[in-house]
């Protein structure tokens, strides 16, 4: 059975990537385990079941994710546990978290390169990926989703009433994709906020052959991830 760690930053990433993953390998046996993480430094560290993977003997895959209640926290849990995963035969652990709000577009190479300099890639190959500028560009770019929402959300009305367009531009381009999403769901009286049942409700709606096969060509931070994602499970 391959395993494979996922540290993500909050519960947005979380929930994308888990229902990504069963989307997407729904085909295939994978099992899904979802951790919150909390204390470290002087506290100690504490971990939360949030969803129990369900394994069997014909389980190929055994998907770790860690929700590590923060962008900051990422890189730290992830260096602290990678020995312990590594010696439980995990040959791939991966990081996801945003750029925004304490770097600018301008910041993005030299951050990439800080968080994953130096990192061992002894027994499991390591990376941590950027979201850029935040994982809401990606929910903007899969535009197909607000129909889903209303009728009136098309690309043309998002982008006569907000001046962008998520059909036609890069929504990695954007300064604070969470911010222009929740203008997007205003515009029909809607509201986006980082609350479970809310972001259930969002990433339910999404297009994931979309995402992973068309959009992820388009977004750089999308595709980077997905690529890798393809590479383990191929």
């Amino acid at each position: 059975m391959k395993r494979i760690a996922i540290f993500v930053e909050g519960l947005t990433e979380q929930i994308l990537v888990r229902r990504m993953l069963e989307t997407v390998m729904a085909k295939k046996d994978i099992a899904i385990q979802t951790v919150k993480i909390t204390g470290g430094h002087n506290i100690r560290m504490s971990f939360t079941v949030m969803h129990a993977a369900k394994v069997v003997g014909r389980t190929a895959y055994y998907v770790l994710i860690y929700d590590c209640g923060g962008e900051t926290n990422v890189k730290g849990y992830m260096m602290m546990q990678r020995k312990k995963l590594v010696e439980k035969g995990y040959t791939c652990i991966l990081g996801l978290r945003d750029v925004y709000p304490n770097f600018i577009h301008e910041d993005i190479p030299k951050l990439e390169k800080g968080l994953n300099q130096y990192v061992s890639q002894k027994g499991a190959t390591t990376h941590i990926h950027l979201a850029i500028m935040e994982t809401e560009a990606w929910f903007l770019g899969e535009y197909h989703h607000f129909k889903k929402v209303s009728g009136r959300l098309t690309p043309e009305f998002i982008e006569k009433r907000l001046g962008f367009n998520p059909k036609t531009e890069n929504m990695e381009d954007r300064d604070s994709p969470a911010h222009d999403l929740k203008r997007v769901y205003k515009l029909v009286d809607h509201d986006y906020t980082k609350k479970r049942n809310k972001l259930n409700s969002i990433v339910s709606k999404l297009d994931f052959y979309f995402f992973t096969h068309q959009l992820a060509n388009k977004m750089k931070s999308l595709g980077s991830i997905v690529n890798q994602l393809e590479i383990f499970f191929e």
